[in-house]
């Protein structure tokens, strides 16, 4: 404990990796003279498993730290401090709360979660580094110095959890209006669809309802809802459009001229765009003799469309069709519909097998689309659960069934599970 004393204020060297089997061999040259004791030195078994035992739970903790992050150099300044709590507290391994081990754990959640981004919390990490040197200066066998560390980071993180959970509120919020904007273009595109299959107008009043009028009814359904009268009104005037145009023969229609006009302008259409657009959806076979076809064409290519574009009948143009699915996709993908939000899946990253965990934050039934997060409530992906089922198929993605549970019960958990396995898979008891 003398010889730990020493060692404690003097550290490894930032970005320099020691195992406590790097330390046992410390120990050993400071409190062995080689004259006397030579190679046959070692420390006591129980000091030495105590050790072997740290050193275990470390590896299973690297596992979800990143190796070159700044939590990294963190648990490395920790080592000598735990190894003298441990080696001085039997019930080290044993109290799940033991503030030791509550440090140990606040400092590699923090690395595996908050600072494991490339956008990382500087605050956080300077509040780490002071807890973490706060022990290394103070800890002399007395625990409270583990815990009055642990304090100062804690409401932090609490903080840093409650915007977390503001900002996936806020990612969710988005998404469902994404999806009720999506809905809602659907719906318009399919009553324009029809109307062209019914009425049959010219090929450019087509181009024209689905490139203007479906952004006003589109806008309404957003508005009013699909049972409003507004809705009403759209739908009949939609269906007095094909009624018109669809014949070269009769007369125009000032009050529908107008109606259309209006209905434009509230969508953000210029007043000549939206008098062009609104002449030609109200005059027999859609004619204009003020404004050309080319003129009014090119500017609707150049105008943004609401909510992005969707081609006819309120089809995504940025979908590509995909193949049927095989029976195992389609397995996976009615599971996935009936998945509660805040699953976690796991997505294999590359060729080497390297995963990344992130949680199923919201979907929907309706348009198919799956929004991911990371423990900071950070949107990081989307997909659709077509492709979420065939990732599942390919061996790409799974669900994550185990608790997760704190970081630190996790590496214990598989460090037990490790013992075990070298002892030859007898069974023993949890807290052996």
């Amino acid at each position: 404990m003398d010889v730990l004393a020493r060692l404690q204020p003097q550290g490894a060297a930032a970005g320099t990796r020691r195992s406590f089997g790097d330390l046992q061999k410390a120990l050993l040259c400071r409190r062995c003279a080689p004259s006397t004791h030579g190679e046959s030195a070692a420390l006591s078994p129980r000091d030495s498993n105590t050790l072997d035992l740290l050193g275990m739970l470390y590896g299973q903790i690297q596992r979800e730290v990143r190796a070159d992050g700044p939590a990294a150099d963190l648990l490395n300044r920790l080592q000598v401090p735990l190894a003298r709590a441990a080696v001085g507290d039997e019930a080290f391994f044993v109290r799940d709360q033991h503030p030791a081990r509550e440090l140990l754990n606040t400092v590699a959640e923090s690395g595996a979660v908050w600072l494991g981004e490339d956008d990382g919390d500087p605050v956080l990490l300077q509040k780490l580094g002071e807890a973490v040197e706060r022990v290394v200066a103070e800890y002399q066998g007395d625990e409270a110095v583990f815990a009055a560390a642990n304090r100062q980071v804690q409401s932090h993180l609490q903080a840093a959890v409650r915007k977390a959970e503001v900002t996936e509120r806020r990612q969710i919020e988005a998404a469902r209006g994404k999806e009720r904007l999506e809905a809602a273009k659907q719906l318009a595109g399919r009553t324009i669809g029809q109307l062209c299959r019914a009425a049959e107008p010219p090929k450019f009043v087509q181009t024209l309802l689905h490139e203007a009028w479906s952004d006003v009814l589109t806008l309404t359904l957003l508005r009013q809802g699909e049972d409003s009268e507004e809705w009403r009104q759209r739908q009949e005037a939609t269906r007095r459009i094909g009624q018109i145009t669809a014949s070269a023969e009769g007369a125009a229609d000032p009050a529908l001229c107008a109606q259309i006009e209006e209905s434009l302008l509230q969508v953000g259409y210029h007043e000549d765009e939206a008098g062009a657009i609104a002449r030609r959806l109200s005059t027999p076979g859609g004619e204009d003799e003020i404004t050309s076809r080319t003129e009014l064409a090119a500017r609707l290519k150049a105008r943004a469309r609401l909510g992005g574009g969707a081609g006819k009948d309120g089809q995504d143009l940025q979908a590509p069709p995909q193949p049927e699915r095989t029976p195992a996709e389609e397995g996976f993908y009615r599971q996935l519909r009936t998945l509660p939000f805040g699953t976690w899946f796991e997505f294999t990253t590359n060729q080497q097998g390297d995963t990344r965990r992130l949680r199923l934050s919201w979907y929907s039934l309706v348009t198919d689309h799956a929004l991911f997060v990371n423990q900071r409530g950070q949107k990081v992906a989307e997909h659709s659960l077509d492709a979420l089922a065939r990732l599942m198929a390919c061996g790409q993605l799974r669900v994550v069934t185990e608790d997760r549970g704190r970081l630190i019960d996790r590496a214990w958990q598989a460090t037990v599970r490790a013992l075990r396995s070298l002892a030859g898979g007898h069974a023993a008891p949890e807290s052996a």
